[in-house]
């Protein structure tokens, strides 16, 4: 389907049917005689072309997977609520569409518009003063992928995770990851203040820095990596303090903390994924 946009044309490609994935036994669900969860998602791979008539022309890929819960209840109240915190996680610029597709469609929209806004002037003009099709620099192709994951936790509780990708034309491409936990009970996103006991965050962190020095050792492959000093020489905290991030997960094994490209390392050392099993942290959390 071709449709133009802001003197751009733009091609998308949704997919109707939905990936799905039964839960019979998740979180909470009933039994199959009563409700029962099921996770959908909505893919979509999008292209903004800014010459339709150029194949050479500059362009920006878009693509997205938004995961998220369906109910075999028509008024399923609390699924409703807790797709609310997904869209927030997922694009809080975004949420609270008529339905997961506007939602979906809403982002490819706006992301498709910033992107005409940003360049296409300066594409018009180069072209107009004569930049030739292997003249024209990398920096007017953008890149756009936004992932998301949502799986069962401990006990009533539901994972969700969102990656990022994106190039718009810097040095380097970004990604991040953003993740949230959802009560399964009343729909309500678990934060660090209703998640870890006050005042525990140092305690918390100590067991963090135990699996950091593992995890910077097995990146680096080395084993020499014992202390705070040695993280430093290779640019690890060298900026920061160890801290507790928002970004966790409450799985089945233990939480897992996340700490994205820059938060605590250089951007080559990628991002952390540390988990400290729930025999060592059980007693800094808030119990239920």
């Amino acid at each position: 389907m071709m449709k133009k946009i802001q003197g751009g044309i733009f091609s998308s490609i949704l997919c109707g049917a939905l990936s799905t994935m039964v839960l019979p036994g998740c979180t909470g669900n009933r039994s199959a005689e009563g409700s029962r969860l099921s996770v959908d998602s909505i893919p979509m791979d999008t292209t903004v072309y800014l010459d339709a008539s150029n194949p050479k022309a500059p362009k920006c890929q878009i693509k997205i997977n938004f995961k998220y819960l369906r109910s075999a209840e028509a008024n399923d109240s609390l699924t409703e609520v807790i797709n609310k915190v997904l869209e927030e996680a997922f694009s809080s610029a975004h949420a609270g569409a008529a339905s997961p597709q506007a939602f979906v469609s809403a982002i490819k929209e706006s992301l498709a518009s910033d992107y005409l806004k940003d360049v296409q002037k300066n594409y018009e003009t180069d072209v107009k003063n004569g930049m030739k099709a292997d003249e024209i620099p990398d920096w007017y192709n953008y890149e756009y992928e936004i992932n998301s994951e949502l799986t069962e936790g401990k006990d009533s509780i539901w994972n969700y995770s969102v990656t990022t990708f994106q190039y718009t034309g810097g040095a380097h491409p970004s990604s991040w990851g953003h993740w949230v936990n959802v009560d399964a009970r009343n729909g309500r996103e678990l934060t660090k203040e209703k998640v870890f006991r006050k005042g525990t965050d140092e305690d918390i962190c100590k067991l963090i820095f135990v699996r950091l020095l593992e995890e910077a050792n097995r990146k680096l492959e080395t084993d020499t990596l014992t202390c705070l000093e040695g993280l430093n020489q290779m640019g690890i905290l060298l900026d920061t303090d160890l801290y507790v991030p928002d970004n966790f997960r409450i799985g089945k094994d233990g939480v897992t903390f996340l700490y994205n490209q820059y938060d605590i390392a250089p951007r080559p050392m990628g991002q952390f994924e540390l988990t400290v099993p729930y025999e060592e942290i059980n007693t800094y959390l808030i119990k239920k």
